[in-house]
């Protein structure tokens, strides 16, 4: 087989790709697989294409042809034997479910605890919530099955080179996600086919005799000579050889009770707020031209303020989504950004956010959890103590007044939302690193500061405020039998990274390492 890069096309058109490789192949017939596919709007529009030719190409053909060199598929496969063991996993998101998936691929006896429900039943408890009912605490945007990645843009992207990263692709094409996230420069799922892709891997692990038990808080864990005995969870002990903990950022009683327990530490995370704009707007922005034909354009913006020492972000984009009300715990509030597979919103927002540190939350373990719990008692209460979240006009927010009335852009976020100024939810430094961000931002995106943008308050879950300390092989300091992975370990962030953590802790407890 042989890869070809740069492969540039004026039209998004498959009969043209084939065309055009048939000229350069010299080649009427041909079997051949898209290997990447990604759009350059910074001229004019063109759509690049690298293209996997499964054909033997003797080397002399292969030197004739620009961009072309021999290509072999990785194969992701663990080495037998291996050591059949029972694994309790706690935590069903990226981290815990793809752990569990390939420890039930390879026989292992697994069980997997979630403090939520199954996504049926998730479904429900949100949309109630959404439509002002009830917060149920431990099924919610964080907390459930498929964990809080579940409910977002459904964003694949990984900066790793690894090759798991095709795997974890590989697998949620045969659950049910659409073929071109193996292809796609800027792979997505969306959250409506993302819940069905979760199902299926569910009825994937039960068939192969593992287990799961939702509704189930895991309470406690008990440690001896260096291993850990059992877990606690819905006051029942439960018994296993290894024990995953798949836990999700947002897990803060968790965090308490194991800080007594392992060692920990805390770790920078980053903090702000969701800004929304028209996404025909972006559209414009990103692409200069009108063209409906083309899909939602993303951007992905930094700013570093020398002046303050800290730096400005975007994060999640979603294109054509919504920003949702993310809370997992009364009497506070936390946002974040969900869209559907055809991204057909009206509008586009992000995480507008900034890094902090112990030098703005303070150094005592768990001081940045007790941060993020500060600021979001500070929004619930801004928005009106009732769940709705406060919102402010990009022109406000950089005036430092409150919002008294809309303009074009409307808020998409529910159960709803109180006109406010957010300034002072932060510290000073944050705000201003916010403010200085929007406006350097708008010269790389013209735009970005247009004056009737809403930005919603307020984004605190981008990532873990805690690391928990692991080895070489994924294991606890100290804890022969204990794994931390995914994103409360604190040692990833996104779908993918999560799931190629978890199917590293699968290899090393199928390798008895």
């Amino acid at each position: 087989m042989i890869l070809i890069k740069n492969i540039k096309l004026e039209q998004d058109s498959i009969q043209l790709l084939e065309s055009k490789l048939k000229k350069v192949l010299k080649l009427e017939k041909f079997e051949y697989e898209i290997y990447r596919k990604s759009i350059d709007a910074r001229n004019s529009i063109t759509f690049n294409y690298q293209v996997i030719i499964k054909e033997n190409i003797s080397e002399k053909k292969l030197s004739k042809i620009k961009d072309a060199v021999f290509y072999e598929e990785p194969n992701f496969e663990i080495s037998l034997p291996h050591k059949k063991s029972k694994t309790v996993i706690v935590g069903s998101g990226p981290a815990g479910l793809f752990c569990g998936y390939i420890l039930s691929k390879y026989d292992c006896d697994v069980m997997i605890i979630e403090r939520g429900e199954q996504i049926e039943d998730r479904i429900k408890s949100i949309d109630s919530f959404l439509n002002g009912k009830e917060l149920n605490i431990n099924s919610n945007i964080q907390f459930g099955e498929g964990g809080a990645g579940t409910f977002s843009d459904g964003k694949l992207t990984a900066r790793s080179k690894d090759i798991r990263v095709r795997e974890v692709l590989k697998i949620f094409v045969e659950n049910g996600a659409p073929q071109d996230i193996l292809y796609d420069a800027k792979p997505h799922i969306g959250t409506d086919i993302l819940r069905k892709v979760i199902v299926n891997m569910r009825n994937f692990i039960l068939k192969n005799g593992g287990e799961f038990e939702f509704n189930t808080v895991f309470s406690d864990i008990c440690i001896e000579n260096a291993k850990v005995k059992n877990i606690i969870a819905k006051d029942k002990k439960m018994y296993a050889d290894n024990y995953v903990l798949a836990l999700g950022n947002s897990s803060r009683d968790t965090f308490y009770m194991l800080s007594k327990k392992i060692k920990m530490k805390n770790k920078p995370f980053a903090v702000g707020f969701r800004i929304e704009h028209l996404q025909k707007n972006i559209n414009f922005s990103q692409y200069k031209c009108e063209n409906e034909s083309l899909p939602a354009a993303s951007y992905m913006l930094t700013y570093n303020d020398k002046n303050l020492g800290l730096s400005g972000y975007t994060f999640c984009m979603c294109p054509g989504g919504y920003v949702i009300n993310a809370s997992s715990e009364r009497g506070m509030l936390c946002v974040n950004g969900m869209s559907y597979h055809k991204r057909n919103g009206e509008n586009a927002n992000s995480a507008l956010i900034v890094t902090v540190d112990e030098s703005i939350y303070g150094t005592e373990l768990l001081a940045g959890m007790e941060f993020q719990k500060r600021i979001e008692k500070r929004a619930f209460e801004l928005g009106g103590s009732n769940y709705f979240a406060p919102i402010q006009k990009i022109a406000d927010y950089l005036e430092n007044r409150a919002t008294t009335k809309l303009g074009l852009v409307k808020p998409t976020i529910k159960p709803g939302y109180t006109l406010s100024n957010l300034r002072g939810i932060y510290p000073d430094i944050v705000d201003e690193v916010i403010s200085n961000s929007i406006i350097n931002m708008d010269r790389k995106l013209k735009g970005f500061a247009i004056s009737d943008g809403i930005l919603t308050g307020v984004e605190t879950r981008s990532s873990s405020p805690v690391r928990i300390l692991r080895d070489e092989n994924l294991k606890a300091e100290g804890i022969m039998n204990l794994y931390p992975i995914g994103e409360g370990s604190g040692y990833s962030g996104g779908i993918v990274s999560s799931a190629i953590d978890g199917i590293k802790a699968a290899e090393k407890i199928i390798r008895g390492e």
